[in-house]
């Protein structure tokens, strides 16, 4: 399935040339070679993504607070809060973790969503 986020009126054969593999790669594969598709962009720096905090909701927890993390259906761990508005590089531009945390056992985690279903205050 693909989607090319665009009206079909505005769709010109440019943007769609740009969402399909070129003919050189269409033939390669069909022959049954390698061929880079979608091209490789360079590595983005992370600064380029400024997160406008103002522009964010409001976050129940902050850097240093104890919380429980889900980890599966019915586990959860304990940790400490010690990013807000966490991104990792090959995340898509304008992605966002509400928070990173770190668990009791070390591991390092983020949380896609501050809902108590995710993530919520430890309870003692």
């Amino acid at each position: 399935m693909l989607g090319i986020p665009s009206m079909a009126k505005d769709v010109s054969k440019d943007i769609l040339t740009s969402f399909f593999p070129t003919e050189d790669v269409l033939e390669a594969w069909y022959n049954g070679e390698d061929a880079e598709w979608p091209p490789i962009e360079d590595e983005v720096e992370e600064d380029e993504f400024e997160f406008d905090e103002s522009a964010a909701p409001k976050l129940r927890f902050e850097i240093g607070d104890r919380v429980e993390c889900r980890i599966s259906k019915d586990g959860w761990a304990s940790g400490r809060i010690n990013q807000v508005w966490y991104r990792e590089s090959n995340w898509p531009p304008n992605s966002w973790a509400p928070y990173k945390v770190e668990l009791d056992d070390g591991r390092n985690i983020f949380v896609p969503g501050d809902v108590d279903q995710i993530v919520r205050r430890e309870q003692k």
